[in-house]
């Protein structure tokens, strides 16, 4: 694992396949932002944004920062991924597939 930031983003946005968009998305930070983070500087984000990143990962701050106590997760990467792409549904989209996921499990 990473000691840095950078590094630690870097492995767990590898590791759960997710884009640097795709994180923006989820964590309501600025795609740009994340970017900064990222780059040869590599700045550390404030809190709110650390604790906005970090819940969409999936993870804890405190992974994020040095590497210590990543939080795992009990789904699978591929309920993970289903998960993301649920969460971009509009409304109305996210009540059927509800829908036919009770219907199925049945």
């Amino acid at each position: 694992m990473g000691t840095s930031f950078k590094e630690n983003l870097r492995t767990l946005l590898d590791r759960k396949d997710i884009t640097i968009k795709e994180l923006a998305y989820l964590s309501d930070v600025p795609k740009r932002s994340i970017e900064n983070y990222l780059n040869a500087r590599a700045s550390m984000p404030p809190a709110d944004y650390a604790c906005k990143i970090a819940k969409a990962l999936g993870t804890s701050v405190e992974y994020l920062v040095n590497g210590e106590a990543e939080k795992k997760s009990a789904f699978s990467s591929e309920a993970m991924q289903i998960a993301r792409l649920y969460q971009k549904l509009p409304t109305s989209d996210k009540a059927v597939v509800e829908r036919i996921t009770k219907a199925l499990s049945q």
